[in-house]
């Protein structure tokens, strides 16, 4: 990833993909799959460190699908180099002439622009694609729109997945990103109070800045050391031990025995099992484990399980 005030321009020109692509779903797969389609031209991507909406109106600033770093992988995993730069209020500041000018143009070198049909730019979102296609015509630049990928009828946008994540509809997120909701954080020295039931947990604060999804259970994949190992974990606030606290995910990995505190995990959530509940007991609550575990065990096997 390259900040835009270290950027060099390619020699041969460049193709710009540009938007924000939080959590990097079907519809930004396919925006960077015809940025790269110009095998002529380095395949760049534009975009923030942070939403737009931080500085113009941070009430309406949304809870975002992944964290900046998360987004830099992603978006470098479809073969795009990344280039970045905060935004701040001298930036939203910038007409749409100057945007295209200074940045795109000038700084980034681009003979060609990819975007989606909703694309804006410039000082209070007032350049579109028609716009875009205007200021590019006299510089030969050409302008290729990547019409919006479907789901059950309707356009797949991070605003949709992010309300099936709070609903707790996990696979139907899933398959509008094309891969496993995933959180990744280091592994925090808990109670052991599983490990005391039988179920030792590795726990994994809740970044601030990712959306955190419906409370409840759920099954997935941990990555650690280059191996993938299934889990079963709770995702929420532990209402049978604690009166209060802040959400944590204590993930339990089946039929694996190791020490994992401190160490970076990532977690990949395939399945949602139930509602987070409240047990009248530690005997009650060992046993409900026990029935996530096997029924997480028998759904992981299922090759859907892994997008």
């Amino acid at each position: 990833m390259s900040l835009l005030d270290s950027f060099q321009p390619q020699v041969g020109g460049s193709s710009v993909a540009l938007g924000f692509f939080d959590g990097f779903h079907r519809g930004h797969q396919a925006i960077l799959a015809a940025n790269r389609s110009r095998s002529d031209l380095t395949a760049l991507v534009f975009t923030f460190r942070n939403h737009p909406a931080s500085v113009i109106s941070s009430a309406r600033s949304p809870v975002l699908l992944s964290t900046p770093q998360e987004r830099k992988g992603l978006l470098e995993s479809a073969n795009n180099r990344v280039v970045w730069c905060d935004f701040d209020r001298p930036f939203s500041e910038l007409s749409p002439a100057d945007f295209f000018e200074q940045i795109l143009r000038q700084k980034l070198g681009a003979q060609r622009l990819v975007s989606g049909p909703n694309y804006r730019f410039g000082h209070r979102a007032g350049g579109d694609v028609a716009s875009l296609r205007e200021l590019a015509a006299p510089h030969g630049i050409e302008v290729v729109t990547v019409e919006g990928v479907e789901y059950q009828g309707e356009l797949i946008s991070s605003t949709r997945i992010r309300h099936s994540l709070a609903a707790g509809q996990l696979q139907e997120a899933n398959a509008m990103l094309g891969r496993n909701f995933s959180l990744s954080a280091r592994v925090l020295r808990g109670d052991q109070r599983g490990r005391q039931l039988g179920f030792p947990t590795a726990n994994l604060p809740l970044p601030a800045e990712k959306i955190a999804p419906a409370y409840g259970v759920y099954a997935g994949w941990v990555l650690h050391a280059g191996q993938r190992h299934p889990g079963v974990g709770n995702l929420g606030v532990r209402p049978t031990i604690y009166s209060q606290g802040d959400p944590v995910l204590e993930m339990h990995l089946i039929d694996f025995d190791g020490d994992l505190y401190g160490q970076q995990l990532q977690v990949e959530l395939c399945h949602y099992l139930r509602p987070e509940q409240r047990f009248e007991g530690l005997d009650q609550l060992k046993a409900q484990i026990e029935k996530d575990r096997d029924e997480a065990r028998s759904l992981l096997r299922s090759p859907s399980s892994t997008l």
